[in-house]
């Protein structure tokens, strides 16, 4: 593998698309947040490309800042951006040995073509499952799930929802008469949904600060014809729910959302946002990607539209002493010390 040219990053966008990527693998996803990022790529003996993936190289989202003073960086991905990762053309050859062995052999060299950095975080996508190269060279690795309402269910994905989910839309609807909201509006400025945004960022402990890029990244989604936002607005005007999907020539992903938080315990206005968002993805023959989330809440309102429950995955590898102090110290407080021993959770979707 070798830096792809710059000039050639227009190519490589062409290689996303026609082969095994994501929007969220493209060159122009990670120039809208202004980050440097060079592209590892491998070429035939005509030029060609045949694999490779984006690098970008900062710290560790969630870590805690005192470990800046080390210097620590590693390969991450852009805010807003759940997919990073090698991708490749599919093995020429037919038969399922030749395949699996032509799969790991690009993982491999993909990974031997990375600097030596503090740490390593790739979130694969589906089409990048076979986790035995990272394990090898030392990748921690974790299971993660979405759920997916595909294209090919256009005329029948709502009988897949749950009964309470099909109760709490037509309350939306009927909630949304009363209190005198918008329809849905689509196209909205970016101006106009930052409120909800911000608002839901607080509530959830999110970080607010790396959302200055916002703006530019959307102009750029916008340029492309890659993005839609969502808006109701209440009956004075003042926006209440907002949304952003995105999308490529395969799916379309629920990227950020938010809402007032007067209405955050007892509304299901939300949900008129997601309809609109799936709906609009089938029409234009995309799967539709919620993106998934370990939050109960949140996962439990995914599942209740009723897609198709997918695995993904993620592979980390932390050599620097610092920062896997860090990133062990992260974990634990966030994913080991919950109150109680085991929590059940809710096994019903909305």
């Amino acid at each position: 593998m070798q830096v792809l040219d710059k000039n050639r990053h227009d190519e490589w966008d062409r290689f996303v698309y026609n082969g095994s990527g994501t929007i969220f693998h493209t060159s122009w996803w990670h120039k809208a947040w202004n980050v440097d990022m060079d592209i590892h790529a491998s070429l035939d003996d005509s030029g060609e490309i045949q694999s490779g993936m984006p690098v970008y190289i900062s710290r560790f989202p969630g870590m805690p800042t005192a470990l800046d003073l080390f210097g620590i960086r590693g390969l991450t991905k852009p805010p807003l951006t759940p997919i990073n990762g090698p991708i490749f053309k599919m093995c020429p050859k037919p038969g399922r040995t030749s395949i699996y062995s032509h799969v790991k052999k690009e993982i491999i060299e993909s990974l031997r073509s990375l600097p030596k950095l503090d740490f390593y975080d790739f979130h694969l996508w589906r089409f990048c499952s076979d986790l035995m190269p990272f394990m090898w060279n030392g990748f921690e690795t974790q299971v993660l799930y979405t759920y997916l309402i595909k294209a090919d269910s256009a005329k029948i994905w709502q009988s897949n929802m749950s009964k309470k989910a099909r109760r709490f839309l037509k309350d939306a609807r009927r909630e949304a008469a009363r209190e005198g909201c918008s329809d849905v509006i689509t196209d909205a400025p970016l101006s106009e949904m930052d409120i909800p945004f911000r608002e839901t960022m607080k509530v959830k402990k999110f970080e607010v600060a790396q959302y200055s890029r916002l703006p530019g990244w959307w102009d750029a989604v916008q340029s492309r014809n890659a993005g839609k936002s969502y808006l109701i607005k209440d009956r004075e005007g003042k926006p209440i729910c907002a949304s952003i999907m995105v999308w490529d020539n395969r799916t379309a992903y629920s990227l950020i959302g938010g809402m007032a938080p007067a209405l955050r315990k007892d509304s299901h206005i939300n949900m008129l946002v997601f309809e609109r968002m799936i709906q609009d993805a089938l029409d234009m023959g995309l799967d539709f990607d919620f993106e998934g989330s370990s939050l109960m809440g949140v996962e439990r309102f995914y599942r209740g539209w009723g897609g198709e429950l997918k695995p993904c995955f993620r592979a980390i590898k932390v050599p620097s002493k610092a920062a896997y102090l860090g990133f062990k110290t992260h974990k634990y407080l966030t994913m080991h010390r919950k109150k109680g021993w085991i929590s059940s959770g809710e096994t019903e979707g909305i």
